[in-house]
């Protein structure tokens, strides 16, 4: 089957980049000259700088390439092993459920006049109500929706997960079946018990690109922005699209092929493209998929978009350090996602630069981060966010 059927586990292994170490050193010392030995002291280095890389990281990024970076350059890079320590070093966590419960947050934001995915029903077998939300229990009932009720395509996604696992499409149904992500037919109690699960759901529209994004992306593209709230403004250092290529429904960087493009804040024009990771990183000028140039492209409505981007942050403005996945429409930008937090790697791959800036780094100074190096033998301290009950199956 396809990877419906895989668990929220192995979706964090493939998004994780974990090739053998000594495969990594070998094509590095390959692509550079530079000596195995020389390599490991320089991550060394970076691994006990204020970034903290892991190894995976040092080659994730090429940090041994000295073509690319600079002695300076290569320690403004930060780990995704204190990613969330960083973020709740600033955010009030007690507002993690109104970003993370997908339902609430739209209701929130929706609420305060934002376009939102519009969402047709919820699956949900335990006893919660979604509000005016039609609820869908059982096996019948999902039945009764999709062969009654349903506007296809739908777009399903978990109401508590990241990076789109557990996401799927229907569609169509036809003769009590529904067929999946373009190419699977199943029957009702087989998406209902073994893919849906007890894992409560969202049956949502299908969003539609702007027609100058549709000119290069098959599916939903959105825009990533990162956003830092201090006491009187936002301040968002780095915007980045992500853009889906060929037959994959979602646009996170973990499904294969996808790409990444780092846009000027200010300006909305794109400056980078890649597909990729470590050494296989691949710079783009044009779509794979259609041709069309990226590079130097303007976004359209970013404007409104910065605008969007800025009075939602300032309405969640107690989680302070935070991200927005938007959506560029016909109808406007689409505020399809609000985070706690929000992934280092996506900006430091677009970009290729690393994300410790001084203006980020004052930000989390004021917030009461401190940039210290790694004692010799110490490790990270990682909170690493437990996966919800719903998720972990618990």
């Amino acid at each position: 089957m396809s990877e419906l059927s895989v668990s929220i586990e192995a979706h964090m292994k493939k998004k994780a980049y974990s090739p053998p170490v000594g495969t990594l050193f070998q094509r590095a010392a390959a692509q550079t000259g530079r000596k195995p030995f020389e390599l490991f002291r320089e991550f060394f280095k970076l691994y006990r700088s204020a970034g903290k890389l892991t190894i995976n990281e040092y080659f994730l990024y090429r940090l041994y390439d000295d073509e690319l970076y600079s002695p300076e350059e290569k320690g403004r890079f930060l780990s995704e092993s204190i990613h969330w320590p960083m973020t709740n070093s600033c955010s009030d966590v007690t507002w993690r459920g109104a970003t993370e419960d997908k339902w609430l947050a739209y209701r929130i934001l929706e609420n305060a006049g934002y376009i939102v995915p519009k969402t047709q029903a919820v699956v949900d077998s335990r006893i919660r109500v979604f509000g005016d939300s039609l609820k869908v229990d059982t096996v019948s009932e999902l039945k009764t929706f999709l062969s009654e009720k349903a506007r296809y395509p739908i777009f399903a996604k978990p109401n508590r997960a990241m990076c789109s696992f557990g996401a799927f499409m229907i569609d169509k149904f036809e003769d009590g079946k529904a067929l999946i992500d373009h190419e699977h037919w199943i029957g009702v109690e087989e998406l209902r018990d073994k893919i849906i699960g007890d894992k409560p759901y969202l049956l949502q529209d299908c969003a539609t690109n702007h027609p100058e994004i549709a000119a290069f992306s098959s599916g939903l593209a959105t825009v990533r922005t990162v956003n830092m709230v201090s006491a009187k403004r936002v301040i968002t250092p780095f915007t980045v699209m992500k853009i889906p290529t060929g037959t994959n429904i979602a646009d996170n960087y973990w499904r294969s092929g996808n790409l990444i493009a780092d846009i000027d804040p200010k300006s909305g024009e794109i400056r980078r493209v890649v597909s990729g990771k470590g050494p296989d990183i691949k710079e783009h000028t044009h779509s794979p998929d259609t041709g069309e140039e990226l590079v130097g492209k303007q976004m359209p409505g970013w404007a409104e978009l910065l605008h969007v981007n800025e009075s939602c942050a300032r309405h969640f403005a107690p989680v302070r350090y935070q991200s927005l996945d938007i959506a560029l429409t016909a109808d406007g930008p689409m505020v399809v996602e609000i985070n706690s937090g929000g992934a280092f790697d996506l900006p430091q791959l677009a970009s290729g630069k690393g994300m410790l800036t001084d203006e980020v780094m004052g930000f989390f100074e004021e917030c009461g981060w401190a940039f210290k190096k790694r004692r010799f033998g110490e490790r990270t301290k990682r909170d690493q966010r437990p996966l919800e009950p719903e998720l972990s199956g618990a």
